[in-house]
């Protein structure tokens, strides 16, 4: 398995990435790509696609280290339980240390067992049991 980070907008594989994963897409964003602060991995086994994730480093104006913010991960259901995902979240994790980060976070459900298995596997700890996330749509 080979993990790579994309810095360049490639529309076909971002479409490709997104679509397999059942998000729609609107249009390839070639903004997220001008930025260092924004991090897309992919995951390849062979050639072809087999995950991904997408994350931002924060800067916090009342620290000195920023964190890193995974926001999304995706392993497509024929390379499911072979390791993937921990690939790209150790791949996150080197990047996030040579970035200086003081920490990775990422935000789940308590009902999504695959997800809260996949970040106590590689080192997650939860902080609180009652994060509440809200959204204002705009």
């Amino acid at each position: 398995m080979r993990i790579e980070r994309i810095r360049e907008l490639d529309v076909e594989l971002i479409s490709y990435l997104f679509q397999t994963a059942g998000m729609e897409i609107s249009a390839a964003n070639g903004r997220f790509f001008q930025s260092e602060d924004n991090i897309l991995l992919v995951a390849e086994e062979a050639g072809t696609p087999a995950g991904f994730l997408y994350a931002y480093v924060l800067e916090a104006p009342h620290a000195v280290r920023p964190k890193m913010f995974l926001y999304s991960i995706d392993v497509f259901p024929r390379f499911q339980r072979r390791g993937v995902a921990t690939a790209l979240i150790e791949e996150l994790k080197r990047l996030a240390a040579a970035r200086n980060c003081s920490e990775i976070f990422v935000l789940t459900n308590e009902n999504n067992p695959a997800a809260n298995r996949l970040y106590q596997k590689t080192g997650g700890m939860r902080e609180n049991p009652d994060d509440v996330m809200y959204v204002y749509p705009l």
